[in-house]
């Protein structure tokens, strides 16, 4: 399945049609995470506010009351964080695309680890993947 050149979003221009689908998931999940944050917080944050205005004015705030507000303010502090999360899990899944494409303009095969087949890069001594030691040839 191949997109057109419309629909794809700027970032995504020259990634894998697999990469796209992943980021634009993420980044679906991400926007509707933050919608369901701010859906949930104005609630809780006035339930919260009502309550707190009410001990001050010594009023009686019933307890279903308190417990609606507390909770609507943890799913909402729950769900920004997981919005937030997938959309930089989106963003780096981009840059590290653009690393990877990087290394393959050298001109040289990638390096790949002897456990997990996974490319890595000169320096590293571990694989970013399996975490196994890197066997480096003596070749290169």
């Amino acid at each position: 399945m191949t997109t057109s050149a419309g629909q794809v979003h700027p970032h995504d221009v020259g990634l894998p049609e697999a990469l796209i689908r992943k980021r634009r998931r993420f980044r679906r999940i991400g926007y509707l995470m933050l919608l369901i944050a701010a859906c949930t917080a104005l609630p809780g944050w006035f339930l919260y506010g009502v309550s707190i205005w009410g001990a001050f004015t010594v009023s009686q705030v019933t307890l279903p009351q308190a417990i609606i507000a507390y909770s609507l303010l943890i799913v909402s502090s729950i769900t920004l964080v997981l919005g937030l999360w997938y959309l930089l899990l989106a963003q780096v899944r981009r840059l590290a695309r653009v690393v990877e494409g990087a290394g393959e303009q050298t001109g040289r095969p990638p390096r790949l680890c002897a456990n997990c087949g996974w490319s890595f890069d000169e320096p590293d001594r571990f694989c970013r993947h399996c975490g196994r030691p890197l066997v480096k040839s003596p070749s290169g």
